[in-house]
């Protein structure tokens, strides 16, 4: 399986780069056990246009040009379902039996034409708090490497044997 990551803005060099270096490493890595093969970051320009509904408009272009129609598409916006930390994990977990790459979606500023939010297979929003879309970007790498990580400890745990434990602590008495 394949991730990606589809958003508005680029990041300049600094630490909110170096930050989805690293977790895009991290990912990566742990996801391999797992069966997740890549993750893809695609980057938009921000519209300068005048007007939100051009602004939206120009952006949704990019948006349009990169929705996969088979691929599981999320779109993170305001409207959409509050999840947590294990919502992630399922999402993760439940796609890995399908196979399909999941796409997620970073608006712009000014967020996401209705169309475009009626074609997502599922809207998220992590909270009724306005993130800057580039911050959004790090704290959603970092929830995809919190949910790898708790699939893939799943995982483990699963395929362990006596002679092959995943945390031999656990045989401790205490």
């Amino acid at each position: 399986m394949d991730l990606g990551i589809i958003s508005i803005g680029k990041l300049k060099n600094g630490p909110l780069q170096e930050l989805q270096n690293d977790y895009k490493k991290r990912i990566l890595k742990l996801g391999k056990n797992i069966g997740i093969n890549d993750l893809q970051i695609k980057e938009g320009l921000i519209s300068k246009k005048k007007s939100v509904d051009e602004r939206k408009e120009e952006e949704g272009q990019f948006f349009e040009k990169n929705l996969n129609r088979e691929s599981y598409n999320i779109i993170l916006d305001e409207t959409g379902e509050q999840i947590n930390s294990l919502n992630i994990s399922d999402l993760i977990s439940n796609k890995l039996q399908d196979s399909r790459k999941i796409d997620f979606f970073i608006g712009g500023p000014d967020g996401f034409e209705k169309e475009l939010l009626n074609q997502s297979d599922k809207l998220i929003s992590f909270g009724k708090v306005t993130w800057p879309h580039m911050l959004l970007r790090v704290m959603l790498l970092e929830q995809l490497y919190r949910g790898i990580t708790t699939v893939s400890y799943t995982h483990l745990r699963a395929h362990e044997t006596r002679g092959n434990l995943v945390c031999p602590l656990l045989l401790e008495k205490k």
